[in-house]
């Protein structure tokens, strides 16, 4: 007998995030997609975390994740190569991994500084957690992240 979604334990990303459950980060898929094709949203070839950018493979090495922080804006990305945005997802399960990387190479004044480590921000909503949305600050403005040897 097969094994199905249900039957198997979910997957670490298979989880809520800022308050929205694995089910309705994916039903957002289609719908970025279309905007997509229609040409209301231009797709993402720059990660707004490190900078990487390599649009001659886009549809490979050079992907870039259209991510969202809010599920019920499918039109407000914060794009992200693969490193960045498993890293991001990790960092509730690995947060040296995430200061680790943003001390390495997060772009100066990026969004990604004002993300929350606690993992209960998870299943909180996004308003609960950020009230006042997501602020760029610079590194210089997170000193717990870059004061370290």
């Amino acid at each position: 007998m097969a094994m199905t979604v249900t039957d198997r334990p979910s997957r670490p990303w298979e989880t809520s995030y800022n308050g929205w459950t694995w089910a309705e980060r994916c039903s957002v898929t289609p719908i970025q997609n279309a905007m997509f094709r229609s040409g209301q949203l231009a797709r993402p070839t720059v990660c707004t975390i490190c900078g990487f950018s390599d649009p001659a493979r886009i549809n490979g090495s050079g992907y870039i994740f259209a991510h969202l922080e809010r599920y019920d804006r499918p039109d407000e990305l914060f794009p992200c190569c693969k490193k960045c945005h498993a890293a991001l997802h990790a960092r509730f399960r690995e947060p040296e991994r995430w200061q680790s990387l943003l001390r390495r190479c997060a772009l100066p004044g990026s969004w990604v500084f004002t993300l929350s480590i606690d993992p209960a921000s998870q299943w909180r909503p996004f308003a609960d957690t950020y009230p006042d949305g997501l602020i760029c600050l610079s590194a210089t403005d997170q000193p717990d992240l870059f004061d370290r040897p």
